[in-house]
């Protein structure tokens, strides 16, 4: 028996206690802000509620924790091991005067956390889109920061707690950071699409009263390696502060509301996280840069679609001319459109100047030019406008001997249509491409509609007529629809819609 004892007795003298006596695992409070927040630990969920008790591994690394609470952005907490375990008062009995076994009890189960770990990141509200609020779209993003704007920087935990700015440089990293767009794209595009934001309906035709885009740029970001000495390791995280200017604008590009927001992540574990800490992290900055950006009451108010209020315009009579009786003379009606932003086409409907175009050839330009077939250049400004409608009247300083005759012609499914613009360069001007009228499309929530055709129509085509074999108007060419296994859709807008939105005869 003497000998069972003793056995049982030595093996605890010789070694350490709190790290025999501790557990493997310690009961931590997380507090949160809401009752009807989730938990998580390392990606497991452990409960619901203000108060939740999640057991932590003592195994010296940095648990990472993340709430949900729904309506709110989610939050990222760690929380690591960062003193004795009060079991450790035994290693000195009865052993202390050797100065041995105390120092041999230094295993992680040795050490603890703090009992609770209360979230201090403020909620960041997000608002699900609502029946009559518009959709939104990611239109630029840009991610360039030069030496200045990229900063990686090293604090210590207990300093940083207590507001310290006592951050040292470590520019040697700095080269080895590199971001793109791809961040923008996961991180809102997500967000976007989780509160309903993003039209899945509307494949090819967006709403021009119910659309929104955002343009996004950063131009500041810090890194914050955070680390400090805990279970006789270094415990170590990342954390980040990113400045984005948020641009709002409408589906023509024009700008309506910009602000420069700052945005603070969360706290990202590099135990948990691994090689993804980084981009997380940024994420996590960029997130909450935008909901902030999305929260203010400008923002908001521009959401809200209400009722497009429509202005009553007098009839405007233009002086008729010449009309083409053939496609080759609908080519001297036809002109090349040049603005400082680009590029697009236009046809003439009157003999002293003025053409029609659609009005994101012109949106946004401080200078508008035309260029006949001939070479000759002169200068234009915008004569009425329907964003509506996507249609423009400008008035160039110059006479036509061939004008396209305002009334809306009769057309039939399968006829042979041509159309004439600038496609892709300048070089190119009154360039004829032939196809046929191949459907009609209509815009959801709208009266509105378009023309469908095969016919050849790239970049630059925008705003030229879609004319018959008789070198007739039919139409305003207006957009084509690209992309992976879609060919043979251009869209033109029927002359019906466009005599209506601008008011205008010959």
């Amino acid at each position: 028996m003497k000998r069972l004892i003793l056995l049982i007795i030595l093996p605890i003298m010789m070694s350490s206690c709190a790290s025999i006596l501790n557990g493997k695992q310690q009961k931590v409070s997380v507090l949160t802000k809401s009752s009807k927040s989730m938990v998580y630990l390392n990606g497991e969920e452990t409960g619901k509620g203000k108060s939740v008790l999640a057991e932590m591994p003592r195994n010296a690394k940095v648990q990472q924790v993340k709430i949900e609470t729904e309506g709110y952005k989610d939050q990222y907490v760690i929380h690591y091991q960062d003193r004795k375990s009060p079991l450790y008062i035994m290693s000195w009995i009865p052993f202390g005067i050797t100065f041995y076994v105390p120092f041999m009890d230094i295993g992680p189960k040795s050490f603890n956390y703090d009992k609770t770990l209360a979230v201090k990141e403020k909620l960041i509200p997000i608002s699900e889109r609502e029946e009559n609020d518009k959709y939104v779209f990611l239109k630029n993003t840009a991610f360039d920061l030069d030496e200045n704007d990229l900063e990686v920087k090293k604090i210590k935990h207990s300093q940083l707690k207590k507001n310290k700015k006592k951050y040292k440089d470590i520019s040697s990293n700095t080269e080895k950071i590199k971001f793109d767009n791809s961040i923008f794209t996961s991180s809102l595009n997500s967000i976007l699409h989780r509160y309903h934001y993003t039209d899945t309906t509307q494949t090819f035709f967006k709403n021009k009263n119910n659309t929104i885009y955002i343009v996004a740029n950063v131009s500041k970001l810090r890194l914050n390696h955070v680390y400090q000495k805990g279970a006789r390791t270094i415990q170590d995280f990342l954390n980040a502060d990113i400045s984005i200017e948020w641009d709002v604008q409408d589906i023509y590009g024009q700008s309506k509301y910009k602000k420069v927001v700052k945005g603070k992540s969360g706290e990202f574990s590099y135990d948990y996280n691994k090689e993804k800490a980084m981009i997380n992290c940024v994420e996590d900055a960029i997130s909450a840069s935008f909901l902030t950006f999305f929260g203010n009451k400008n923002v908001r108010a521009f959401l809200k679609t209400g009722v497009v209020e429509k202005i009553k315009l007098k009839t405007l009579a233009l002086n008729s001319g010449n009309q083409p009786s053939s496609v080759s003379e609908a080519m001297n009606a036809s002109v090349t459109i040049k603005t400082d932003l680009g590029h697009g086409s236009g046809l003439a409907v009157s003999k002293d100047g003025h053409i029609l175009t659609n009005f994101h050839v012109i949106s946004g330009a401080e200078k508008i030019e035309i260029m006949l077939k001939t070479g000759e250049v002169f200068k234009a400004e915008i004569v009425r406008k329907s964003e509506d409608l996507d249609v423009a009247l400008i008035k160039a300083d110059t006479t036509f001997d061939k004008v396209f005759n305002l009334k809306s012609n009769n057309y039939e499914m399968g006829e042979d249509i041509f159309v004439i613009g600038t496609p892709n360069s300048i070089e190119l001007g009154q360039t004829i491409s032939k196809g046929i009228i191949s459907g009609e499309r209509k815009i959801e929530d709208s009266k509105n509609y378009y023309i469908q055709t095969d016919a050849s129509i790239n970049p630059g085509n925008s705003g030229g007529p879609l004319i018959n074999k008789k070198g007739k108007l039919i139409g305003v060419v207006n957009a084509k629809i690209s992309g992976l296994g879609v060919e043979g859709l251009g869209f033109a807008i029927p002359m019906n819609l466009v005599l209506e939105a601008l008011s205008i005869k010959n």
